[in-house]
């Protein structure tokens, strides 16, 4: 299980860790600041840990059950969030979720087009591993968080 907490209260988020500390299962606390939203990643490269910037990435999608983000130097990371977690956590005025799989920065667009079934492809400034289409239901959102 895993709590996302979001508070300045640092003593009250230790009473609360040290009040579920005899759970019988693991729980993952991640402490954001009061009405913020993520900023950074801290992530495996090889044998290090690399911090990136939210600024940095273009993109979340999920391919084969893991998710993974890339960066604008086109490097990519598994992260260990669901998407819907990430959507959560980032802030919606940078990060859209156009459909079940992918979750792309406003920065990353590099154009839209018309797809059949009232939907939009999307293009990215980076190539991806499959078609971004936002999803019917989505587009009207889309539109919207694009400034239509």
């Amino acid at each position: 299980m895993r709590i996302i907490v979001i508070s300045h209260e640092r003593q009250l988020t230790q009473q609360l860790k040290q009040a579920l500390k005899n759970l019988p299962y693991k729980v993952d606390f991640l402490v954001m600041p009061h009405g913020g939203y993520r900023q950074r990643f801290l992530v495996r490269q090889g044998q290090k840990l690399q911090s990136i910037s939210i600024e940095n990435i273009c993109y979340f999608y999920s391919e084969d059950r893991f998710i993974f983000f890339r960066t604008r130097e086109n490097q990519k990371f598994l992260v260990d969030y669901r998407i819907e977690q990430l959507e959560k956590m980032l802030d919606p005025a940078i990060f859209f979720r156009v459909n079940r799989a992918f979750l792309i920065s406003i920065h990353a667009i590099d154009q839209v087009y018309p797809y059949y079934g009232n939907r939009l492809k999307l293009q990215a400034v980076l190539s991806t591993p499959k078609e971004i289409i936002v999803s019917r239901d989505r587009v009207p959102d889309f539109r919207t968080w694009m400034g239509e």
